[in-house]
């Protein structure tokens, strides 16, 4: 049996693997260096026998991508905002798209908008202006009592640099890994922290491709890296 095939082999019986676990496998069987493994690996990527999590990390089974599809009010949104501030950068998603990841279904029907810290007040007002239920930043007392999650609110926050987004239908939304580390800090998700947040992340891994070194990344920045980690290390 030739290496690529005890490869495929080992990686069948593996929902996941880690090219340590792979070496220390292979170790017993025949001999062969770290640089030949490195070859092997990116042969059978570019052959789709196995697929890349993370750095280090593969899988023979591909995962979704998580690529939430706006909704009509973001679209329009999204627009009138790059219009009048074509400068500023903003991220722009509708609450429902939080229901893939949850297990107690809380239907969400926020529109939330990022974009850099100087300017949340000045869009907070653009957004007042036009007639619209609109809050800045809210904490959790303001969202138990005045924000309803079944009817459209907007809700304005900064937009954290290097943020983890991707553009779809045009405008930019939150990738996964953005999404489950805003979920344990913002306070507007407050709803979800505990219990649920922790099922998300696990959902998170079980059904999509989530990047690990990027999540990590964006943790760093909002300063719970330890946190992620830790569960990292339970569901990974």
């Amino acid at each position: 049996m030739n290496v690529s095939n005890i490869i495929v082999d080992f990686a069948n019986t593996n929902k996941e693997f880690k090219t340590n676990d792979l070496s220390e496998y292979l170790s017993g069987k025949i001999e062969l260096s770290k640089k030949m493994l490195s070859w092997h690996l990116r042969k059978l990527l570019d052959e789709k026998k196995i697929f890349r999590i993370s750095k280090g990390v593969y899988t023979t089974t591909p995962k979704i991508i998580f690529r939430p599809v706006p909704n009509a009010h973001s679209i329009r949104l999204y627009k009138k905002l790059k219009a009048v501030y074509p400068l500023l950068d903003f991220c722009v998603y509708n609450g429902e798209i939080l229901s893939d990841l949850q297990h107690h279904l809380s239907y969400n029907n926020n529109i939330y908008i990022e974009t850099e810290r100087d300017a949340t007040e000045t869009i907070f007002h653009f957004v007042q202006d036009m007639h619209e239920r609109s809050f800045l930043s809210p904490k959790e007392d303001i969202m138990s009592d005045y924000i309803r999650l079944d009817k459209k609110s907007f809700i304005v926050k900064p937009l954290v640099s290097e943020s983890p987004i991707q553009e779809v239908n045009g405008i930019n939304v939150p990738r996964i890994e953005k999404l489950l580390v805003d979920i344990q800090c913002d306070r507007d998700f407050f709803y979800l922290q505990g219990q649920e947040s922790l099922y998300m992340m696990q959902n998170a891994f079980a059904n999509y491709n989530v990047n690990i070194g990027m999540l990590l990344r964006y943790a760093s920045r909002r300063n719970i890296k330890p946190q992620i980690e830790k569960y990292i290390k339970e569901f990974v």
